[in-house]
């Protein structure tokens, strides 16, 4: 997989795929921690190359205009990032949402061209954006392509981690969809020492009597429903203690809610306490966790997609990278 270099976009026309799906209220910003983890290879391009367009998603607006979705809040947040470096007039730009577009999902070929037409080459920096799409897995096809920094730095840690684990490696896994995370629940039970569940997670897996290996360990919810109680937090803090390596995907409990945020804070200092490599991954452990993040060893973009390729070692877009 070649990864971007001065080289690589000298005095070129860049298409750069990044990761602007962050949350947006009242068209400001809530968690920058995506865009900021892409501006590295941004700046790289734009010292180097002759135009960059940047081009990504917002949400689910399933091939549809939705204003609240719209790229107009993250333009501002380049804007006021790049005002300093006094670019030229019109090397820069940002395309709106792609998923506005119905080719964009249904990974339409023609869609791809006319985004290809965009780039003498592309370099792709969303790591979280891992399934394939006309922007994700059909461009690269098309044009000279290459790894962002960060991307190529994610996949670098996060396959060190299962290649080489640390023993005994743990991991927590939170949230609140069954049918997304039951599955990774099952293909870590088999490398990981321990798996512990919270959030509601833990509840589904118990009420629709899901199978689950003896290394599995349940969170009891507490009284108030949106959180994991202090038993939990113990008996989770006590596996930890004696962990070399913490993988953690997903909150415990409703962080938004400071009544549901005991057991993300608790499970927290119990990380850092360990003195373990943790790995945090995903948008909701990032806003859940913001506080802790400088005390992590690595903070993943995506959850979902970091749980993939610890699982299968690969993502279709490395592989789409990699033609």
């Amino acid at each position: 997989m070649q990864v971007v270099s001065g080289e690589f976009v000298k005095n070129k026309r860049v298409l750069l795929r990044m990761d602007l799906d962050v949350p947006i209220q009242n068209g400001v910003i809530q968690e920058e921690y995506r865009l900021m983890a892409g501006l590295p290879t941004l700046e790289l391009c734009l010292q180097n190359a002759a135009s960059v367009v940047v081009c990504g998603h917002i949400g689910r607006p399933l091939g549809k205009e939705v204003k609240e979705l719209s790229v107009a809040p993250i333009v501002n947040f380049f804007e006021d990032w790049y005002c300093d470096l006094e670019l030229p007039q019109g090397r820069f730009h940002v395309l709106e949402n792609l998923r506005f577009e119905a080719g964009e999902d249904s990974g339409d070929l023609n869609f791809a061209k006319e985004l290809a037409a965009y780039g003498d080459v592309y370099v792709y920096e969303a790591f979280a954006t891992h399934r394939s799409a006309a922007s994700t897995t059909i461009v690269p096809t098309l044009i000279p392509s290459a790894a962002g920094l960060r991307f190529a730095k994610e996949v670098e840690v996060l396959l060190s981690l299962k290649n080489n684990p640390k023993k005994p490696l743990v991991a927590i896994i939170g949230g609140a969809k069954v049918e997304d995370k039951y599955p990774a629940v099952v293909a870590l039970s088999k490398f990981c020492d321990a798996v512990m569940v919270g959030g509601l997670l833990a509840k589904q897996v118990k009420e629709q009597d899901l199978q689950i290996s003896k290394n599995v360990l349940l969170g009891k919810i507490a009284e108030n429903g949106i959180d994991i109680d202090q038993s939990t937090i113990e008996a989770f803090a006590g596996v930890i203690k004696h962990a070399k390596q913490v993988i953690w995907a997903g909150p415990v409990g409703k962080y938004e809610d400071p009544q549901g945020n005991k057991g993300n804070i608790g499970l927290a200092q119990a990380v850092i306490d360990s003195g373990a490599e943790s790995i945090i991954g995903g948008g909701d452990s990032i806003a859940a966790l913001e506080q802790f993040l400088d005390k992590f060893s690595f903070v993943s973009t995506g959850g979902g997609a970091m749980l993939k390729l610890l699982i299968d070692g690969t993502l279709p877009t490395i592989e789409a990278l990699n033609r």
